[in-house]
């Protein structure tokens, strides 16, 4: 019963975790941060764009509108990734409120199909997520 509870538990929080946490911003060995230790650069955003772009085949219009989208999303990840007093349970409620302000804003950019896309992207990234918990354990 305590496995079966620490599984879902464990999934509910890769889930929030992951709705953004597709190395979104270069994190890497940095944990999260920018190449200065600090939030998100343009050229981590950019690169993020880039990506996003290639996988949804983002017109430059398109390009265009998520940029600010983006930006704004960064230092939010960030904040909430790096604050220490929070558990892992709130990061994650927090990080899924901020998935869901991003998709708001994303999907009247996006075409249904693209849109789709992006949930499935996500999805993925949730999966990935999973298989790392329980590696860990």
């Amino acid at each position: 019963m305590k496995t079966r509870v620490l599984v879902i538990l464990l999934a509910i929080i890769a889930s929030a975790l992951l709705l953004n946490a597709q190395d979104p911003y270069g994190q890497g060995a940095t944990g999260g941060q920018g190449a200065m230790g600090g939030q998100p650069n343009k050229a981590e955003i950019a690169a993020k764009l880039e990506k996003i772009s290639t996988e949804l085949q983002l017109s430059p219009a398109q390009k265009q509108q998520m940029l600010p989208i983006l930006k704004e999303e960064a230092p939010k990840i960030q904040a909430v990734k790096s604050n220490s007093s929070l558990g892992p349970l709130q990061k994650g409620m927090q990080l899924r409120q901020i998935g869901q302000a991003t998709d708001a804003k994303v999907q009247p950019i996006l075409s249904p199909e693209q849109y789709q896309k992006w949930q499935a992207m996500r999805a993925q990234e949730r999966e990935q997520m999973m298989q790392k918990m329980e590696n860990k354990q």
